[in-house]
């Protein structure tokens, strides 16, 4: 039996799926479950992780 307009269902529900997948490994696999927790934001972790790259590097140069 073939149901008119199931190709498209199957379509959107497969992309819907996908996306919960993908959102989900993203909570599980990146520190954003924590971020969220200690009330930080994506842009206050990139530029922490910057300074702290810089001074990695600042430490490297400055072997004296």
């Amino acid at each position: 039996m073939k149901i008119p307009g199931l190709g498209c269902l199957k379509g959107c529900l497969f992309t819907i799926v996908i996306l919960v997948v993908a959102s989900w490994l993203i909570w599980e696999l990146t520190p954003l479950h924590t971020w969220v927790g200690q009330g930080r934001g994506y842009w206050h972790e990139v530029t922490h992780w910057a300074g702290q790259v810089s001074g990695w590097v600042k430490d490297l140069g400055g072997g004296n």
